[in-house]
């Protein structure tokens, strides 16, 4: 009977911390896909810090933002998970678009 109530504990703990994680996974990702349209739309000098308020609104830090020509890559963080985001957009048209 203890052992039973000793898995089910381990279980349910090991449970909650998976779910946890996989919320700051998907938050991490929607900070970085948000950041990274946001840094492809705006002028060449504003969009690094556009794309870091972008990810403060979301409760991420940006750990790596690059701007190439029509090109943005941001990697964000939340609680030591990271996820990457690529936001392309073709010059003279107003549709970036996301890739992975």
């Amino acid at each position: 009977m203890l052992i039973t109530i000793g898995m089910m504990s381990a279980t349910l703990f090991s449970l909650a911390h998976i779910s946890q994680h996989l919320f700051y996974a998907q938050q991490s990702q929607f900070a970085a896909d948000a950041s990274a349209l946001a840094c492809v739309l705006t002028e060449q000098d504003l969009a690094l810090a556009t794309a870091e308020d972008i990810a403060q609104q979301n409760f991420a830090n940006i750990v790596r933002a690059e701007k190439i020509a029509d090109k943005c890559i941001i990697v964000a963080e939340t609680n030591r998970v990271l996820r990457r985001a690529v936001a392309v957009s073709i010059e003279g048209f107003d549709l970036p678009t996301l890739q992975r």
